[in-house]
Parts: C-alpha cells; sequence; structure tokens
C-alpha cells in the first residue's frame, strides 16, 4: 500500500514528452476516528514533474488506494515516473514505457501493472458435425476458420481424424485465407493405421501457395478415423478468413470425412 504521512510528503508524475496524459488517483484521509474518501484528477500535456497526489493535512494519513496513468495520445509513446518527493527529495517508486492508448496502474493489494490497448489474437476451433467432401474441389472445414488481420504473423496447428470411402482414396487437406504476404505448411498424416506398422506420409518440401494439398495423398485409411496433422505459418497481406480446407483425392460419394473433435488453434506471434 502507498501512504502519506506528513505534510512535506507528496506523491508526483515525471513525463517525457510532450503528449496528453491524465492521472487519477483515489484515497482515502485517516484522521484519529474521521475517515475521509477523495480524489485527485490531473491533465497533464507536457514533459514535467507534475503533482499527482498531493500531501495531506496535518495528522492525517493519506492512504492511497488506485493511481492510473493513461496515455491519451493517438501514436506517441512516453516515459512515466512516479516519485515520493518527501522535502523536496524524490524517491523513485516506478518507471514505465506507455505506448499510445496504454496506461498504467497501481492498485492497492496487487501494486503497479501496465495495461495494454492491444493483445494477441488466439482462436480455438473444433469440428461439431463431421464434415464430408465428395469431390475433387477444396472447401472449408466446417467449424474451422477463424478471422485474421492484414499484415500480422499467426502460426497454427489443426489436428484432422479422417478416413476415406477406400483404401484407394487419398485426403488431401490445405489451407485458404486472404492474400498472403508469406506462408508455408507442413503436414503429417496418418495412412493407415496399425498398432506395429502404420503407414505415415509427409511433405517433401513445404508448401507456399493456397488451396494446395500439403500432402497429395491417393491413398486413404477405410472407416475409422486415422490423424493428420498440419501446421505452419502466415502472413496476410489483407484481412480475410482462415480456413483448413480439404478435398477427396477422387470424386467418390463420401470420399473424405473429417470426424466430429477434430480440432484447430491458430494464434498471432510477434510481427
Amino acid at each position: 500500500m502507498l501512504h502519506l504521512a506528513a505534510t512535506t510528503d507528496k506523491f508526483q508524475l515525471v513525463t517525457s514528452a510532450a503528449v496528453t496524459v491524465d492521472v487519477v488517483a483515489s484515497y482515502t484521509d485517516l484522521s484519529g476516528t474521521t475517515v475521509t474518501p477523495g480524489n485527485q484528477v490531473t491533465a497533464i500535456t507536457t514533459a514535467a514533474t507534475t503533482d499527482v497526489v498531493a500531501a495531506p493535512a496535518a495528522s492525517t494519513v493519506r492512504r492511497v488506494h488506485v493511481i492510473t496513468v493513461r496515455n491519451k495520445h493517438a501514436t506517441s509513446s512516453v516515459d512515466v515516473t512516479l516519485h515520493l518527493d518527501r522535502s523536496a527529495t524524490d524517491y523513485e517508486l516506478h518507471k514505465a514505457t506507455l505506448l499510445a492508448g496504454e496506461m498504467l496502474e497501481y492498485v492497492e493489494g496487487l501494486g503497479f501493472f501496465v495495461v495494454q490497448t492491444t493483445r494477441k489474437e488466439w482462436y480455438n476451433r473444433r469440428v461439431t458435425t463431421a464434415y464430408v467432401n465428395a469431390t475433387t474441389s477444396f472447401s472449408d472445414i466446417t467449424g474451422l476458420t477463424c478471422p485474421v488481420s492484414s499484415g500480422k504473423h499467426y502460426n497454427f496447428i489443426a489436428n484432422l481424424f479422417h478416413f476415406s470411402n477406400a483404401t484407394t482414396t487419398g485426403a488431401q487437406f490445405g489451407i485458404n485465407g486472404p492474400a498472403m504476404t508469406g506462408m508455408r505448411i507442413q503436414a503429417l498424416d496418418v495412412v493407415t493405421g496399425s498398432l506395429t506398422a502404420a503407414a505415415m506420409s509427409s511433405n517433401v518440401t513445404d508448401v507456399t501457395v493456397l488451396d494446395t494439398p500439403a500432402i497429395a495423398q491417393t491413398t486413404g485409411h477405410l472407416t475409422t478415423p486415422v490423424l493428420a496433422v498440419l501446421s505452419g505459418w502466415i502472413n496476410p497481406s489483407a484481412a480475410g478468413t482462415f480456413a483448413i480446407r480439404g478435398r477427396s483425392e477422387v470424386a467418390v460419394a463420401a470420399g473424405l470425412t473429417v470426424s466430429v473433435g477434430s480440432w484447430l488453434q491458430l494464434w498471432e506471434t510477434d510481427n
């Protein structure tokens, strides 16, 4: 907790740049048995040292519960430093760099932390109704789509439980979405399930084109689901919808089925 215990104590904020910073402090004054709540608001527009919690009256302890320091500027960052000023001697409590729109908070019992204006995107998706494709054309696997933003970088992984109408029909998976500045996908698939001699398939090279099979399989597993794992990185050049897609190697009834419980995770990474 933060206290001002004398008439020579106050809290000050040092701002490093001429940007708009709003400060709100909530406190309680304790004087004997008298408890008086209060607050102080401060608008800062210059690089300066500014009083943000004034000194208490004589024989009074000012207990500070919350301080918020918000950078209101649209584009500029600012360094903010909270001081305890005691008789004109400064004691640094906390320093942070606030990007445009960010806020430094002090909360009694929690301490200091920065509230960011943006958060990384993270999506979890699941197939709730079996997807069936009897054609050789790619289509979105129902449930495995999510929005993506222009210019951001994403990683993804999809676990696809699938089977084919016959062992001579291959399951093929790829991705679709908006135009990409860059992309890379790889896959690993079980073609024939077995406890002792499972047949696997994988990429020979990275796939870097939308609606292109990660593995151009020509054989498949019949009736019971086996697992394909599809993973990669994308960097969209426009906003749109990212989708895991599937198709049958040959056009045949129930050529490819992706079972309930298949899932996708997609998350934003560092730009």
